[in-house]
């Protein structure tokens, strides 16, 4: 079983449950906790209201649909170099993830279509 993209523990749940029938939602968030902790997976921006995560497997940024909530992928090389000028007291940056909010070519779609 594998799942692509940025799922919810929602669709999580939904897709183990169909090989183990015994499991719990409540299982599903704690592994994802635990794999959150331990950096095998990353959360996703919080713009779709709703949690997600994804492996961690590389670095890159995402687009963020404003209608219908769909996160896509962006490369860094797509976006170009993003720095922190000045460095706020006594923080420590590990990660710099950037969400480009906007709206998808579907989305954009059905709007010229109406």
């Amino acid at each position: 079983m594998s799942l692509h993209g940025h799922p919810s523990p929602e669709l999580i749940y939904e897709k183990v449950k169909r090989k183990i029938p015994s499991i719990s939602l409540a299982t599903i968030y704690n592994n994802i906790r635990t794999f959150l902790e331990n950096g095998m997976l990353r959360e996703v921006s919080m713009h779709h209201g709703s949690l997600r995560v994804e492996p961690n497997d590389h670095e890159h940024h995402h687009l963020v649909c404003v209608r219908c909530r769909q996160i896509s992928d962006l490369d860094p090389e797509n976006l170009g170099p993003v720095r922190i000028k000045a460095k706020p007291r006594g923080f420590r940056v590990t990660r710099i993830a950037v969400d480009v909010l906007g709206i998808c070519a579907e989305c954009a779609g059905k709007v010229v279509s109406k």
